[in-house]
């Protein structure tokens, strides 16, 4: 025979398990189904191309001496694929050509609107004390004259949380007349020669 309860004592209701158990799995397939979306429809990374255009006349290197004494006039262009602003403190870039860093300069700061676009100019000036090799600086004559010289953009940008977000871009420049091509960046977060910087 069960003992009497005392008056005014409330029965004591185990709370099921199997509701526990439904809740977390409920919990587990929101946080699934949540998280991909996230990254896909809010937090898309920006997407970055650059445009680069020798200043001074000439082509993209000075390749008639041995000193690569080159400057750049670039553009940036940001799309912004999340629903709300991005903005960057500032930045670096820098040109290459096979190895060797033939410019660098600053980038400004900006802000990119939610879904929207930017376009941040910036100068790289030439780079002193820079000598390419003799096979280099014929290598880089000749696809000069032609339209077809190939030269590594890399930028750093660093955002308002201190974050930095770094990118490589192939630009071709040279050919006279050409208009600048628009060459898509690349976005990547390894260490680059930027981290060894003050």
């Amino acid at each position: 025979m069960p003992p009497a309860r005392s008056a005014g004592q409330k029965p004591a209701f185990p709370f099921p398990e199997f509701i526990i158990s439904d809740i977390c799995e409920l919990a587990l397939f929101l946080l699934i189904i949540t998280l991909p979306w996230y990254y896909v429809y809010y937090d898309l990374p920006q997407q970055f191309s650059v445009q680069l255009v020798p200043t001074g006349g000439g082509g993209g290197l000075n390749a008639s001496s041995p000193a690569a004494t080159s400057a750049f006039h670039a553009v940036l262009h940001a799309s912004n694929r999340r629903a709300t602003e991005r903005c960057y403190r500032h930045g670096e870039g820098a040109v290459t050509y096979a190895g060797f860093t033939i410019a660098s300069g600053r980038v400004p700061g900006f802000c990119v609107p939610g879904k929207g676009h930017g376009e941040v100019p910036f100068q790289l000036a030439a780079k002193d004390g820079v000598v390419l090799p003799e096979h280099l600086r014929d290598r880089a004559a000749a696809a000069d004259n032609v339209g077809a010289l190939e030269l590594e953009v890399q930028v750093r940008l660093v955002r308002d949380s201190g974050r930095p977000s770094r990118m490589w871009c192939r630009a071709r420049v040279g050919g006279g007349a050409e208009p600048p091509e628009v060459a898509m960046c690349t976005v990547f977060a390894l260490q680059n020669w930027f981290d060894s910087e003050s």
